[in-house]
């Protein structure tokens, strides 16, 4: 069995892949949604996708793994936990309370730092978090995603210098859920 057909297998036992009609948070419709916060539900579907995605970054070269809130933070928590890395968390926008952050955790500048996110759309959130990361002095050349449905968040990063890792693409996914048609 491929990791794709284990990981389609894993989002289909844990009610990940939704149809109907969605608004992404790109803005963009989609009749596909991948919820992967539904994973952390399901404990053996979870460590079993960390341990895919364990095996995927691991030829990337970072020394702390960086999560993009809110669905990144499990799976950089998890990561991190994995493969006993630190771990830190970007939020959407600094607190207007206590330290005013917008990066949490403890690090040092010029450490080298993977972005970890669920799923990249367009890469406005992916590419926000890398502006921050750098802003605090960090340095970002990569950035990880469980499903990529390859809407422009590749090309987004790659602007900035920045090379997006998926483990999958949404097509891949939805070709083996339904024998080839895309359905986006």
């Amino acid at each position: 069995m491929s990791y794709i057909d284990e990981l389609t297998a894993l989002l289909r036992r844990s009610n990940c892949v939704k149809s109907g009609e969605f608004t992404l948070s790109s803005g963009r419709r989609s009749r596909i949604y991948i919820d992967l916060r539904s994973i952390l539900s399901h404990p053996r579907e979870f460590k079993k996708l960390i341990s895919l995605c364990s095996q995927a970054i691991g030829e990337i070269e970072f020394e702390i793994l960086a999560g993009v809130e809110s669905s990144g933070i499990p799976l950089a928590t998890a990561l991190a936990l994995e493969n006993e890395l630190p771990m830190i968390y970007v939020r959407r926008e600094a607190k207007a309370h206590g330290l005013g952050k917008i990066v949490e955790g403890d690090f040092e500048p010029g450490r080298r730092v993977l972005v970890v996110d669920d799923v990249a759309t367009t890469g406005s959130s992916l590419a926000r978090a890398v502006e921050a990361l750098r802003s605090a002095g960090l340095l970002v050349s990569d950035a990880f995603v469980v499903v990529d449905r390859r809407e422009g968040a590749g090309e987004k990063l790659a602007a900035l210098n920045v090379k997006l890792t998926p483990l999958a693409t949404v097509d891949q996914i939805l070709s083996r859920l339904n024998g080839g048609g895309s359905g986006c």
